[in-house]
């Protein structure tokens, strides 16, 4: 049967004997979500990532910014888009590391992707460290082969991760996909972690700053929410660094911060008036951010 956990960052799945070999990640797919979630020290790990919307070169780059530092090995294969030889070489170079790269053109060459995979897991089979997949998108092998073939092809992949120790993550963004084919999906999985669009909408500092300005504070106008926000953060920064502006706050406020709180329903915004206020509980708001902060500590 399927585990669910509800949280943006699962650290520690999978760290015992026992854990899942697979593990899916539903959210959006523009969600800041790091390709590693288990937070352990690169230098135990192989990394080998899936892509279809990052460049692999990208792809490296955000683990290396979340990780501090490269896995032992690591590799990529890229879905869906051919590599030209004129402009990307065989086994491109990441500021010194050498990065393997392997193409599938076709996302509905479930045979070959299984097999690429393979060849990853068995060359590293000989290394100490654990190999771990990051799968960005689930999506286009769904709309090219069917939900009852992409399970398949999940439930064969996690017999070869659990003969050899490995462990993939898989994302799926449950706005491309009906919820019968989320379900049938989910359960091909070890484990499902849903993305929480409202502890997603305060991982943001100034959006936190934002909520404690009006849990404490009925409707205020955006003007006063940003010169409170604004003195906070200068509160907190440290000597010599550039001082938050309140009237630049407003329009960050006024075009990103508000609008995100507001799609996750934790505020109403009165545009015209230019005027916000909470749409929930403070008690909801609390949770909230005591969540994020015991995630930090």
């Amino acid at each position: 049967m399927t585990q669910t956990s509800h949280s943006v960052t699962p650290g520690g799945i999978g760290e015992d004997d026992d854990g899942p070999a697979t593990v899916l990640l539903r959210g959006p797919s523009e969600e800041t979500w790091g390709p590693i979630w288990d937070q352990r020290d690169p230098r135990t790990m192989n990394v080998l990532a899936i892509t279809t919307r990052l460049d692999p070169l990208e792809w490296v780059d955000a683990c290396e910014g979340q990780l501090g530092e490269l896995p032992v090995k690591t590799g990529a294969i890229r879905i869906g888009t051919p590599i030209d030889p004129a402009t990307t070489p065989e086994r491109p170079a990441h500021e010194g590391v050498d990065l393997p790269l392997t193409a599938v053109e076709r996302p509905s060459d479930l045979a070959e992707l299984y097999t690429a995979i393979n060849l990853y897991i068995t060359e590293w089979l000989h290394t100490d460290e654990q190999t771990v997949i990051w799968i960005e998108s689930l999506t286009p092998v769904i709309e090219h082969v069917g939900t009852k073939r992409t399970v398949s092809f999940i439930e064969a992949l996690a017999k070869r991760l659990r003969m050899t120790g490995a462990i993939a993550y898989a994302r799926v963004d449950p706005r491309d996909h009906d919820d019968h084919t989320l379900s049938l999906v989910g359960d091909a999985f070890d484990r499902v972690v849903e993305a929480d669009q409202e502890e997603a909408a305060v991982a943001d500092s100034r959006e936190e700053r934002v909520l404690r300005v009006l849990r404490s504070a009925e409707r205020l106008s955006i003007e006063t929410i940003a010169g409170r926000v604004a003195a906070g953060e200068n509160a907190r920064h440290p000597e010599g660094h550039e001082p938050a502006n309140a009237r630049l706050v407003a329009i960050d406020l006024y075009h990103a911060s508000l609008p995100k709180l507001a799609d996750a329903g934790l505020v109403t915004v009165d545009w015209t008036g230019r005027t916000a206020e909470l749409a929930v509980e403070p008690t909801l708001v609390d949770a909230l951010l005591s969540r994020r902060g015991r995630r930090e500590e």
